[in-house]
């Protein structure tokens, strides 16, 4: 068991980055994280089926990071990427 780690998004030329931390044997989201070099805020939001189950907001210039232990992923074996299901995480910069 190892924490995997991908890029969900990047603004700014990379000012700001969503990363998202996935266990690679239960194939689980722990966190989600924004690196935010910017002077704008990041709004996040985690979807199921269309129905919001959580919101965040991260500050500028502040690396912030969320336990979102529980979002059930899969493996794609043909493509070698994540398959969210019935998860969507969507991000807005500036919020």
């Amino acid at each position: 068991m190892a924490t995997q780690t991908f890029q969900h998004s990047s603004f700014g030329n990379g000012q700001v980055v969503v990363e998202i931390d996935v266990n690679d044997a239960t194939w689980r989201v722990s966190r989600v994280r924004c690196i935010n070099n910017s002077a704008h805020a990041l709004a996040a939001r985690v979807l199921s089926g269309g129905t919001e189950v959580w919101t965040g907001t991260a500050p500028a210039g502040q690396t912030t990071q969320w336990n979102v232990a529980g979002v059930q992923l899969g493996w794609d074996s043909v493509n070698s990427g994540i398959v969210m299901g019935n998860y969507v995480v969507q991000v807005r910069w500036p919020a």
